[in-house]
């Protein structure tokens, strides 16, 4: 009898403490226009199957745009009051959980991935344009994009690293994306999750998730090197107090990055030296 929700992906309403989030089996759900949302606010259903990532749009509050699974996008241009399809153009396999990704600085120009490689749409899901990748690519349900926080033009995907898969990265707001390096010291795989840094353009983290080997790699020259900064090197203990548990989001703290915040199963591990030491809190701010 005990009721729990798992949230995909959430955003937050510009100027306002208004919400949009999905969860998986249970939809996609809004706060009240003009209400401070609470612990006790009752959401309202917005768009049906499993609910996964969102995004309001940061300079227009009347549009926002989620889904269900496999890319099943839908849009609003009214604060969530009606929805239209917003799929045009997408095609190839897409991943169970829906990925959508883009910068508060362009909000317009959104990104999404399946199978055949980046999808942009630069209407906020009126269409959606493809960027083909097929050298090192692959699909999974982890497969991933994500837009530079510094820098709208540095976009992110991919889906792991090994033998046959690279992550990539594009420059120039992804009409075009180079292969990047792997990590070799270990064999990786698949990741869980991209992130960018808020103030560092050719800084991103690649999230994994298996036991015994390294959870969080940071890039600072766009890929071309990857450091564990989970402590974990070549051994199955890490040597920075990173618990060995899967890890699922990354967030740098804009007003002081030498904070960082890794979501994991368990619960919240923060560094607050740049990655140098780690420890699981109970009392995030």
């Amino acid at each position: 009898t005990y009721n729990t929700s798992q949230f995909y992906g959430a955003d937050k309403r510009p100027g306002k403490d208004e919400y949009f989030g999905g969860m998986q089996d249970n939809g996609t759900w809004k706060s009240p226009a003009n209400t401070v949302a609470s612990s006790t606010t009752n959401y309202l259903f917005n768009l049906g199957g499993d609910g996964f990532e969102v995004l309001w749009h940061s300079l227009d509050d009347q549009k926002l745009i989620g889904g269900s699974q496999f890319n099943n996008f839908a849009r609003s241009i009214n604060g969530g009051n009606s929805w239209s399809s917003a799929t045009s153009g997408l095609s190839g396999s897409a991943p169970f959980i829906s990925k959508l990704a883009n910068s508060k600085l362009n909000p317009e120009t959104i990104f999404t991935v399946t199978s055949s490689g980046v999808f942009r749409s630069m209407n906020f899901g009126v269409n959606w344009i493809l960027t083909p990748i097929t050298e090192k690519w692959g699909a999974s349900t982890f497969l991933d994009v994500d837009v530079s926080q510094a820098n709208a033009n540095i976009v992110w995907a991919g889906s792991g690293m090994s033998a046959t898969r690279n992550l990539h990265v594009s420059t120039n707001g992804g009409l075009s994306f180079s292969v990047t390096n792997n990590y070799t010291s270990v064999p990786m795989g698949t990741i869980s999750k991209l992130a960018s840094h808020p103030l560092e353009p050719n800084t991103a983290y690649a999230l994994f998730s298996f036991a015994d080997a390294p959870k969080v790699l940071r890039t600072t020259d766009l890929g071309q090197t990857w450091h564990d900064i989970s402590g974990f090197g070549t051994n199955p203990e890490s040597s920075t107090g990173f618990p060995d548990v899967a890890v699922y989001c990354l967030y740098v703290r804009p007003d002081n990055p030498d904070i960082i915040w890794v979501g994991s199963e368990i619960g919240i591990i923060e560094s607050r030296d740049n990655g140098l030491t780690w420890a699981l809190i109970d009392d995030f701010p």
